[in-house]
Formats: C-alpha cells, sequence, structure tokens
C-alpha cells in the first residue's frame, strides 16, 4: 500500500469493526482459504499487510509471516495488534516494485488488494516471483471491475477526495492475462467473492450469505473479491 495510507488507519479498522465489515472480511478470507495449501512452517510474504489483518490468520494457521507496507503508521497498528495476540510477525517498510530480500526465500507470497494501487502490476508480480521458491505457492486478490461494490467506490472518489480516485480496477480477464503472462507461473486457479451489495443496512444483511451462496453456484462474473492462485515452475 502507498504512504496515502498513512492516515487511513482508524478508518480502515473501524470498517472491520462494522457488521458488513465483518461479514465481508470472513467471505474473503474463506475465498483465499480455498486457494492456499498447508501453511504450518512455512515462510511466507505477504505484500501490502496493511495493519496485520491477513498477515495475523496466517500466524495463526502456523506460517512464519513477513509482512511487507509501504505505510509505517499502518506496520505499526499491525505490530502492536500482534502483541495483544501474542503472535511474533516481522513487518518492514517497502515497495511492493522493488522488494528488499534475495531472491527464492519465501514458500509462499500473498498480496490481498494491494496491487489495486499498484500501477505496475506487472513488475510487482516479478518481483513477487523472484522471491518464491520453486514450487512455491502464490495467492493474489484484487476487486473486480464488474461489480457494484467497485462502482460505488468509483462514484465516491468522483465527488470527494479519495485514495480509490485514479485506481484502475482490473477484470477477470485482465487478472487471468496478469498471471499467464509470467513464464514462471503454473498451475493458476480463480475464484470469486462478495456477491453481495455495498449496503450496510441492519435489516439486509440477514440474506447476504444466501446471495453469495447464490452467486458462487451460479458462478457469476460480478463478484467484487477475484482471487488467484498459481505455483511457481520447478526447473
Amino acid at each position: 500500500m502507498s504512504p496515502d495510507f498513512d492516515d487511513q488507519v482508524a478508518a480502515y479498522e473501524r470498517w472491520y469493526a462494522t457488521p458488513l465489515g465483518q461479514l465481508v472480511d470472513r467471505v474473503e478470507k474463506e475465498a483465499v482459504w480455498t486457494l492456499l495449501p498447508e501453511l504450518q512452517g512455512r515462510r511466507v510474504l505477504e505484500v501490502g499487510c496493511g495493519t496485520g489483518n491477513i498477515s495475523l490468520e496466517l500466524a495463526c494457521r502456523g506460517a512464519q509471516v513477513v509482512g511487507l507496507d509501504a505505510s509505517g503508521p499502518m506496520l505499526a497498528a499491525g505490530q502492536d495488534k500482534a502483541r495483544r495476540q501474542g503472535f511474533s510477525l516481522t513487518l518492514i517498510q517497502g515497495l511492493a516494485g522493488d522488494l528488499p530480500f534475495p531472491e527464492a526465500v519465501f514458500d509462499g507470497v500473498i498480496s490481498i488488494l494491494a496491487l489495486d494501487f499498484i500501477p505496475d502490476r506487472p513488475g510487482a508480480l516479478r518481483e513477487m516471483v523472484r522471491v518464491l521458491r520453486p514450487g512455491g505457492f502464490l495467492v493474489l486478490a484484487l476487486l473486480n471491475r464488474y461489480s457494484l461494490w467497485t462502482l460505488k467506490r468509483m462514484l465516491r472518489s468522483c465527488i470527494k477526495p479519495s485514495f480509490w480516485r485514479g485506481v484502475q480496477f482490473i477484470t477477470p480477464r485482465a487478472l487471468q492475462r496478469l498471471l499467464a503472462s509470467h513464464p514462471d507461473l503454473v498451475e493458476i486457479r480463480h475464484r470469486r467473492a462478495v456477491y453481495f451489495p455495498p449496503l450496510a443496512h441492519p435489516g439486509l444483511l440477514p440474506y447476504y450469505p444466501n446471495m453469495e451462496r447464490l452467486g458462487q453456484n451460479l458462478h457469476l462474473p460480478t463478484g467484487a473479491f477475484l482471487v488467484a492462485a498459481a505455483r511457481k515452475w520447478v526447473s
């Protein structure tokens, strides 16, 4: 994530505390976990770790986690949460396009809703694959251009300043092309999630799990959360 997120820590944490935020978080994580292998004892890098939401879940599942983010305040909040929950995370300030690690040092690399804010996505992808060991796993998640959630963000950013302004939201086909463009990535798989609308009305929330199941069963193209997984080729 970019330094623009430095003043977003409180808002970021408030979102996860809301009923809608908790539901979205659970649904997104379920989509990610279905694409992850066993994590116990594996060294995993999260690129764009923010306040550690995903990194802490990875640690809960037994991974040795290194988190990287461009925002110092985000990292500080993540380290504070890790201490309070009794986990040891290595959190480093840095950029996705220039990862401060040698080649082939991680068993897995994961990046959840961080590439949305990185203009040079192919360059960031090359860096993630570079630090990945042969046979290691890569999981990326970005926001779907063809969703109500993206439409809401685009409209709101036109009305008032927002860190969503200027984001080039990806399409499912473009995400497929992005991973397929790297010669070292094989066994590419895709999932979509978050089919319910971005409305926090208490009367609607009880129906959202049913809407989510329907969207998953029908394989609709409008899931807001696009997840892709791949493995680094072993020569």
